[in-house]
């Protein structure tokens, strides 16, 4: 990130702090403020936006074109993503849930089951949006991450219901319409701004301006979008969260287990396979992101005899957002030190 934006490596080594600000700043809104809070819904999407559209400015249509056809990259993500995932945040469910927590009488069978529902229905989707930032903001390859968002978000309208059905024992109807939009909203509508505007600046001010005054910008942008995409999420839901604390920690931790653990694996197996940082760091965001706007209308809807489903997915985006900067961060200094040690080993003896 630093190679990109130059001066902006006083924000990142603050970003922290930001992210702190933010979370108390949202907590206070919701709580001191609910009615307030309730006219910043709009911000969602468009902080989303915001972030999604600098990253599609980076990307050149031939790179896009490549990237279709990387079936291999495509059969590794279709694996994790609806063959182990769903199974895997179910087995962590059982184990914390049922097995800790209920077996030590620490919660009720009631809500026991309640936040395993909840934790289910957040691994059963990719996610359709957030994974471009966190793609881009970790450099890892930004076309390919196009091409598998595009595949999951179509998979998913058919394995949704039966992953539901086989795990949860609960059939439920996907709403079409509602993936689309997210697709149009955060694919499709940020690519082709960023295209045109790629375009339009590289034949009014040519490659180099876009690329040492331009992007710069846009990173900042980016950042300024994601920090306010926090806030806004967090004074939507402060209140809830004030009033049911227990339920950060309990959620937190499968979560945070979940998402460390899938995203070294996918990682570390495709580094094995030969793929390169980019590819692999890529593919590891796009198989731990989770689609948690469809897991929380899915409780309202499907599950609504059952409140705590729907508070417990909703915590979820919360907690993901902290977590997948964290990978970032480390993803970053990961591949700094690859690159140290191919400088090195490219060097002359």
């Amino acid at each position: 990130m630093t190679e990109r934006t130059g001066g902006l490596g006083w924000v990142e080594k603050l970003l922290a702090l930001w992210i702190f600000l933010c979370i108390v700043t949202g907590l206070a809104i919701g709580k001191y403020f609910p009615e307030f809070s309730q006219h910043l819904a709009i911000g969602i999407p468009i902080g989303l936006f915001l972030m999604i559209y600098p990253a599609m400015t980076k990307i050149e249509l031939g790179e896009l074109k490549d990237a279709f056809k990387s079936k291999k990259q495509v059969a590794i993500i279709v694996f994790f993503n609806y063959v182990v995932n769903p199974f895997l945040l179910y087995f962590i469910g059982w184990v914390f849930f049922e097995q800790i927590l209920l077996g030590r009488g620490w919660i009720t069978a009631e809500t026991a089951s309640s936040l395993w529902t909840g934790l289910i229905l957040l691994g059963v989707a990719p996610c359709i949006a957030m994974v471009l930032v966190w793609t881009d903001l970790a450099k890892g390859n930004g076309p390919l991450g196009i091409v598998l968002m595009a595949w999951n978000s179509i998979i998913q309208i058919f394995t949704t219901p039966f992953f539901i059905a086989l795990l949860v024992g609960t059939y439920i109807a996907i709403d079409f319409v509602l993936i689309a939009q997210s697709v149009l909203l955060y694919l499709g509508l940020p690519l082709l701004l960023g295209v045109i505007t790629r375009r339009e600046v590289i034949k009014r001010k040519g490659v180099e301006w876009l690329n040492t005054k331009l992007i710069p910008r846009f990173n900042v942008l980016q950042l300024l979008a994601l920090l306010f995409t926090m806030v806004v999420m967090f004074a939507l839901k402060g209140e809830v969260i004030i009033d049911n604390p227990s339920l950060i920690w309990q959620m937190a931790v499968p979560i945070v287990l979940f998402f460390f653990l899938l995203f070294h694996i996918v990682y570390y197996t495709t580094r094995r396979m030969g793929y390169n940082y980019e590819d692999s760091a890529t593919m590891g965001f796009h198989c731990t992101g989770r689609n948690f706007e469809l897991a929380i209308a899915i409780a309202l809807t499907a599950f609504a005899a059952m409140p705590m489903v729907a508070v417990s997915t909703v915590v979820g985006p919360l907690i993901e957002i902290p977590v997948m900067l964290g990978i970032v961060w480390l993803s970053l200094r990961r591949r700094r030190r690859i690159k140290e040690f191919e400088k090195m080993a490219g060097s002359p003896a």
